[in-house]
């Protein structure tokens, strides 16, 4: 009995806290632009080949790398443009995404 009352206060404070954010972005009056969908991507690793040889299968892995880490690069610059946008005008348009 003890373990139903405490899951639903559980859930109780959940929705509370939910339906606090919400309202507490609408009287703000941010509205965020969605993050662009090339940022979130998930890049896959090099291909597993178990006749190369490792050393090869590390430079492909290590470009694989380099290409993550260039694309997270891209998306903190476009996160930290959008927020400076937003510290000047609450209601900023997204700034545009330069993959390069």
């Amino acid at each position: 009995m003890t373990t139903l009352t405490l899951t639903a206060c559980g859930t109780t404070k959940a929705r509370l806290e939910k339906a606090g954010t919400a309202i507490g972005k609408v009287q703000a009056g941010v509205n965020l632009a969605p993050w662009p969908a090339w940022c979130s991507e998930t890049i896959e690793h090099a291909q597993l080949n178990k006749t190369t040889d490792v050393r090869i299968l590390l430079r492909r892995e290590r470009r694989v790398t380099s290409k993550l880490n260039a694309k997270l690069i891209v998306c903190a610059e476009y996160f930290k443009k959008y927020a400076e946008l937003l510290t000047v005008n609450q209601n900023a348009k997204a700034p545009s995404l330069i993959i390069k």
